[in-house]
């Protein structure tokens, strides 16, 4: 994680010191120890800051096209091309640690035993989208217990959540877990996105997880697991550098290649195709064909070998741990998350 030392960071705001300190007495920066008792500011937080110091209109235009983060979150940070999950590398975890020990560091930087979660056992459920939606709004009405948004009732459905999408899986797996941790959260997605707003509501976390997913669902976001798996089986009749060929030549939907946060390539799906035999031979591919490296979504397809739509459903199982630790830190703010709309002039 990036941090800079309290001169670098008043001179990244543009402020002086002695604003920066006020800026940590108020609560809107949280310096963390260096070496020789220097306080060290993480670069996340002094960008989050410096968005909402500017102008209104300018900072919400830049936040909703791939800008700077446009709500204040602890949870995750995308530092120099790799992921964090509060603080801690998200490969890290994905290879030391269970399911119960990410969730509940995501949840309250806290250990299971803390928050009464045992290992993750997997419950029958829902094997589908479709069921996927229609269970959590099932028990959006019958589970009364859910309406109480207090941070321990929250962690207790969250995890019967993840409980049971996880049913739908072969776990446990080795690589089903690292794969679940992997997918657990990255930064605000438009999914996050949707969760913190229902979250902001007070929408109880079945339907936290129900607006999440259902966006999550778009062909732009979790869906293109399913373009990546029809490239995956074109390429089982040819090889995959005249899969991708073949593609372009017919203007086709091409997924699985390329992130922007990621120049360099998605460290989560280089970790995942580190367990495939045919990983080096996609990755060669897409360097060759697209100058692109492959994404999460061709690796889950690839390092898990599932049936058709097993991609996805790992990948909203692992992210139902950050929708409902973004429920979780949105539950404390009392305010509701609302855009405002802009004309645009000369359109008629």
């Amino acid at each position: 994680m990036k941090t800079l030392d309290a001169q670098q960071a008043a001179d990244y705001l543009e402020v002086s010191k002695a604003t920066l300190y006020a800026y940590v007495s108020r609560g809107l920066l949280e310096p963390i120890g260096g070496p020789n008792r220097r306080s060290l500011y993480p670069l996340f937080q002094l960008e989050q800051l410096r968005l909402q110091r500017a102008r209104p209109r300018q900072a919400a235009q830049s936040a909703l096209d791939w800008g700077l983060p446009s709500l204040p979150s602890q949870i995750c940070q995308i530092q120099q091309g790799e992921l964090f999950y509060r603080a801690r590398p998200a490969l890290q975890l994905a290879q030391e640690k269970s399911l119960a020990e990410v969730a509940a560091w995501l949840w309250r930087s806290s250990t299971p035993s803390e928050l009464g979660l045992a290992e993750a056992r997997p419950l029958p459920g829902p094997k589908n989208l479709v069921q996927m939606l229609s269970w959590l709004a099932q028990q959006m009405e019958t589970d009364h217990s859910s309406w109480t948004l207090h941070p321990d009732s929250v962690v207790k459905t969250g995890w019967t959540i993840f409980q049971t999408f996880l049913g739908a899986l072969p776990y446990p797996d080795e690589g089903i877990r690292q794969a679940l941790i992997l997918c657990a959260d990255h930064d605000l997605t438009a999914s996050t996105l949707s969760a913190r707003i229902a979250a902001s509501t007070q929408a109880n976390p079945y339907a936290v997880v129900m607006a999440a997913l259902a966006t999550l669902s778009g062909s732009r976001h979790g869906g293109a697991c399913a373009l990546a798996e029809a490239l995956v089986e074109e390429a089982a009749r040819s090889n995959p550098r005249q899969a991708l060929v073949s593609r372009l030549k017919r203007g086709d939907a091409l997924a699985g290649f390329g992130h922007r946060l990621y120049p360099k390539g998605d460290p989560r799906a280089r970790l995942l195709l580190g367990r495939s035999p045919v990983g080096q031979e996609w990755t060669e591919a897409g360097l060759e064909v697209l100058g692109e490296y492959p994404s999460l979504d061709l690796a889950l397809v690839l390092a898990l070998q599932l049936p058709s739509g097993g991609a996805f459903q790992v990948f909203a199982c692992g992210r139902v741990l950050g929708w409902i630790a973004h429920a979780l830190e949105q539950y404390g703010d009392p305010k509701i998350i609302r855009a405002r709309s802009s004309t645009k002039q000369g359109i008629g």
